[in-house]
């Protein structure tokens, strides 16, 4: 369904509102809502407000995001632009765990980024850093399930580090965290 063209879409409608916003909250979608594709725009805002998004999933109940939070941080612009965006709550925070994802070829025997950890410190954010060698499972899914075993209750992240259509095409974390989140996500792009 096409809205009029003298009439924005609830997209184009929400998008203008988001801008100017110091958080967007919006859920993930839902793929047993048969309305899901006609207000299913957490990706579009995440990539295309400028703006801190963060996606509640669709099923579980979260009281209170953010008082363990899991970094996923590989060192590129959006994971730099999402922690901090995501300054304010890492600060309130309870305990913060940066985890570096790496391949075994890349793997090395060094402690993962300790320069992002030690800029968080000169916020007054404690944290602690981790690093999770990808032996099989893509990394959205181990994203995932470090983030159970740390017993996170928000996991924050850059938004697509590649186009979505590479991501479309051979999967990626963004992708697999959109379809599959467990915990809530604050996205940047």
């Amino acid at each position: 369904i096409e809205p009029p063209r003298d009439h924005p879409g609830p997209a184009e409608a929400v998008m203008a509102h988001a801008r100017t916003a110091d958080l967007i909250v919006t859920a993930q979608a839902d793929p047993t809502w048969d309305f899901s594709l006609l207000l299913d725009f957490p990706e579009r805002l995440a990539l295309e407000s400028g703006r801190p998004t963060l996606i509640v999933p669709h099923s579980g109940r979260f009281a209170q995001p953010g008082r363990r939070v899991l970094v996923a941080w590989n060192g590129r612009r959006e994971a730099v632009r999402a922690v901090f965006d995501a300054l304010p709550i890492l600060q309130q925070a309870d305990s913060v765990r940066i985890l570096s994802v790496s391949s075994p070829q890349s793997a090395t025997h060094e402690l993962p980024d300790t320069e992002i950890a030690a800029a968080l410190a000169r916020h007054g954010v404690k944290c602690e850093t981790a690093r999770s060698v990808n032996t099989g499972i893509d990394v959205g899914n181990d994203l995932l399930n470090r983030a159970a075993d740390f017993g996170a209750d928000l996991l924050v992240m850059g938004c697509y580090g590649h186009s979505r259509f590479r991501e479309f095409v051979m999967g990626g974390a963004s992708r697999e965290i959109f379809q599959h989140m467990t915990v809530p996500v604050l996205m940047s792009h």
